[in-house]
């Protein structure tokens, strides 16, 4: 009955939405979670009281033959003139799948702070594997991560991100970046691999952390970044954005970063910890 007040008193905060084509979505445990469908001829326009935060939960049906990672892409308009192309990444799920039995992809999310006020905004469908991206809302506030800067390194990158300039380490092949931080925490570590004029199609690459004797490998595969460029640094493009997260136990930590399994010169890194 909790979760049904709470259903209801979000979608009375988000006003006019338009169409509300809904779909029932059945998880393993038998939850039933509505999203709204977005289809290519049918974009999803709504408005929001502000300020606040409004995350985005996204789903895609998956084709049974479907290997592997898909993209897919949305537009987001806010009052008639800002427009933000969202990129999302999904797998197949395992445990989710909706009321016929169809198989769907694991959610993915993005937030849009909302200002203070009444805005509107419309939701477009760019681009999917078939024609309808499922879409649920739910007011949540993004969690707060504060950068942490390496403390030993070779050099950095400079990223232009949403007009933002964003500070990067290159972490090289054969080299290393090493990050001492305070314990107990919470890092998020984001990637991107620098593509050069010889690497072409969807790549593979793996962060290596080692504490001592204790090491962990991260794998990511990556595709070239369409909107993301590097400032003063023509000869290589980013890839898009691959995360990993780490607990940190008490005391003090040296965490050094290496770089293997691609033909990449190099990657580049940030390096954030939760907010306590």
């Amino acid at each position: 009955m909790i979760k049904l007040m709470l259903a209801i008193c979000l979608l009375a905060q988000i006003k006019d939405i338009n169409p509300r084509k809904k779909w029932e979505v059945e998880i393993v445990t038998k939850q039933t979670d509505e999203y709204l469908l977005l289809t290519k001829n049918s974009p999803i326009s709504f408005s929001a009281e502000g300020p606040t935060y409004l995350r985005v939960y996204t789903r895609i049906f998956w084709q049974k033959d479907r290997l592997g990672s898909q993209i897919y892409k949305l537009i987001l308009q806010e009052n008639k003139i800002d427009e933000n192309i969202i990129t999302l990444e999904s797998e197949k799920s395992d445990v989710t799948k909706d009321k016929k039995g169809r198989p769907l992809s694991k959610w993915r999310s993005f937030y849009i702070e909302i200002p203070e006020g009444s805005n509107e905004y419309k939701l477009t469908h760019w681009s999917s594997p078939n024609d309808t991206i499922l879409v649920k809302f739910a007011y949540e506030s993004p969690k707060k991560w504060n950068e942490i800067q390496a403390s030993e390194y070779g050099s950095t990158i400079e990223a232009i991100e949403e007009e933002k300039i964003l500070k990067y380490y290159e972490l090289k092949r054969g080299d290393d970046i090493n990050l001492t931080v305070s314990g107990p925490a919470r890092l998020r570590i984001i990637s991107r691999l620098n593509y050069d004029e010889r690497m072409i199609g969807d790549q593979n690459y793996t962060i290596t952390v080692e504490e001592g004797a204790d090491i962990e490998k991260f794998a990511h595969k990556c595709y070239k970044s369409q909107i993301i460029t590097y400032r003063d640094r023509k000869n290589i493009v980013p890839s898009n954005a691959r995360s990993f997260h780490m607990n940190v136990k008490e005391g003090r930590h040296t965490l050094r970063f290496t770089l293997t399994g691609t033909v990449a010169e190099s990657a580049a890194l940030r390096f954030l910890v939760e907010e306590r």
